[in-house]
């Protein structure tokens, strides 16, 4: 065999070997791709791959759910304004969302937003092929709401849910922060630190409230410049956030300069979506009101004990939030001028010499409309100003208010009847509640301005922000895990709209002839509720839950109530006069 023959054969034998091993090496390549895969998916979540993008929204990523093969797309406003979503991922060969194949880089924003707010199915296919993961996607679309993207390092807000109550020093995360319009432009950028806000709110509920605080004063989102800021979470029930922005407006229409300015929006933090948030300016930072004219801003606090400037008052706790760093005989002295008011005022003097009376019966009108059943518990605050008086405000925490008591909805025909004044240690309210001439000051400013105005608020401001929040309110309930309560009342805006209403046309009534009305209270284990029923009409359906929640195994359940004589009552009971009714209660099985 000569040389030119041999040389022939192996360059031959090369080309076959070289054409041999393509396919090899392709599978081995596929083989290899395929393993990465698997371990990929071994050690990180789904969402952790897959990210979204539009305009000036990047890295959105699939928030997971209590059921392990569930997640949801959540698309901030500014994706419905851009028509556009761009799809990416890395570890995997395509995508197959409801049957239709993606891969990364594919735009999908009108494919996903023809299958929105039901579940799909989506399957994540390794290169060779291989399915890697068969589940369900949901695809929802905040619209007209604005949207803050918080950026922090990894894992670090988990510091902050992880800061316990009783913390000496709340730990901050730092983080840069863009909150953008519902069309994408910006409204401001900067650095914000993160850290803990709220008691109840924040340890027993999933989304979180938290403090931002800014290094210089800042406008957002066309608010008054201030340096610490408010994001109050909806984590307690559906309509929490509706009842304090209500709450705020129609304070801020009456004028009262305590309330705070506020504004929905959804929060992204890391890309991740953490639900419908109000961000609020923050009552208790100095620059709120004005140190000038604010000698001390004073809280009924429960867990006053656990606060460096704290004292009692009626048996109540109360907390100094500032100025910060007060001797103990500046202490002493905002308890005695606060306490000598309190004294006075209980005792039938002149209110007017110790209170503000405008700001008193602005807030005694907001509180008394919305029931704010928390009133003896956390946030009712009052100042001590420039002028030495004593002004209610500023406004804040109607979490437990509009039919809502502590843990959940109450009775409709209670609440809406309430004269709850007279179960509650409001404090200064109690005391104006049973003073003739603060209440017929008070009938009046609610007949010629406080109904007006509210049911212009209704009519004008609530309803319009409701159906603007609507899509916006869907998607953080189902990635917060949340779904509305269903006990006597439903939790839903319009549930709420009803009973703003229906609270408005009884206060009505009630303001135009109260002489034709008794009270009538109801005496629980836990408490009392008195409602207002027009003399000789029935006192209506009796409240037989025992507690709100309906926690029987803790209170005990309610059989019947009694009057004073010992007979049972029923709801065609004729009331003739103020009487109180008493819960009894079934004996407990052994």
């Amino acid at each position: 065999m000569n040389r030119a023959r041999r040389s022939a054969i192996i360059i031959m034998s090369v080309i076959a070997l070289a054409a041999l091993s393509i396919p090899v090496l392709y599978y081995l390549e596929m083989r290899f791709s395929y393993h990465l895969a698997e371990v990929y998916m071994q050690d990180h979540a789904i969402p952790e791959d897959i990210s979204f993008s539009s305009g000036r929204a990047t890295d959105i990523r699939l928030n997971p759910t209590s059921d392990s093969i569930f997640y949801i797309a959540c698309m901030p406003s500014e994706v419905s304004a851009h028509r556009s979503l761009r799809l990416s991922f890395s570890h995997f060969r395509t995508l197959e969302i409801d049957g239709k194949t993606f891969r990364s880089g594919d735009e999908i924003y009108e494919y996903a937003s023809s299958i929105k707010d039901e579940p799909v199915t989506m399957r994540l296919f390794a290169p060779r092929g291989e399915l890697l993961y068969d589940g369900y996607v949901q695809f929802m679309f905040a619209t007209s709401v604005p949207t803050m993207y918080l950026t922090t390092s990894e894992n670090a807000i988990d510091i902050v849910d992880e800061t316990a109550y009783e913390a000496a020093e709340k730990p901050r995360v730092g983080s840069t922060m863009m909150i953008t319009a519902p069309d994408g432009s910006i409204d401001v950028v900067t650095d914000a630190d993160i850290y803990r806000h709220g008691n109840t709110s924040f340890d027993y509920f999933d989304q979180k409230p938290y403090n931002l605080g800014l290094q210089n004063k800042m406008s957002l989102l066309g608010m008054t410049p201030g340096r610490k800021w408010v994001l109050k979470s909806n984590g307690q029930y559906t309509t929490v956030l509706m009842k304090n922005r209500a709450a705020f407006e129609i304070a801020r229409q009456m004028g009262m300069d305590s309330a705070p300015e506020s504004r929905y929006i959804n929060l992204y933090i890391n890309g991740r979506y953490m639900g419908l948030y109000l961000l609020c300016q923050n009552i208790q930072a100095p620059e709120f009101l004005g140190s000038g004219r604010v000698g001390a801003l004073i809280e009924r606090d429960v867990k006053y004990e656990m606060r460096p400037q704290s004292f009692v008052a009626e048996g109540m706790g109360m907390t100094i939030h500032y100025p910060e760093g007060m001797t103990s005989g500046e202490i002493s002295g905002t308890e005695a001028a606060f306490t000598r008011a309190l004294e006075a005022v209980s005792s039938g003097s002149d209110p007017a010499q110790y209170l503000d009376m405008q700001s008193f019966l602005q807030m005694y009108m907001l509180q008394d409309y919305l029931v704010q059943t928390d009133i003896d518990g956390d946030s009712l605050y009052f100042y001590i100003g420039s002028d030495g008086l004593i002004h209610a405000g500023p406004v804040w925490d109607f979490d437990c208010s509009a039919g809502h008591i502590t843990s959940g909805p109450y009775h409709d025909d209670l609440t809406i009847r309430s004269r709850y004044f007279n179960d509650f240690g409001a404090l200064f309210f109690k005391a104006l509640e049973h003073s003739e001439s603060f209440r017929s000051e008070a009938s009046k400013y609610y007949t010629k301005s406080f109904s007006p105005l509210v049911r212009r608020y209704l009519s004008d401001g609530f309803a319009p922000e409701a159906a603007e929040l609507e899509s916006s309110l869907k998607m953080s309930l189902l990635a917060c895990d949340m779904y509305p309560v269903d006990k006597e009342t439903d939790d839903s805006p319009e549930e709420l709209q009803r009973w703003l209403g229906s609270r408005g046309h009884f206060l009505d009534n009630y303001y135009n002839d109260e002489d034709s009305y008794d009270l009538v209270k109801f005496v629980f284990t836990w408490g009392s509720m008195t409602a207002a029923v027009k003399h000789g009409s029935t006192v209506g359906p009796l409240p037989d839950d025992a507690h709100p929640g309906n926690n029987e195994d803790i209170w005990g359940k309610v059989e019947c109530f009694v009057d004073e004589n010992g007979n049972e009552a029923s709801d065609d009971t004729v009331i003739e006069g103020d009487t109180s009714l008493y819960a009894v209660y079934a004996e407990r099985e052994e």
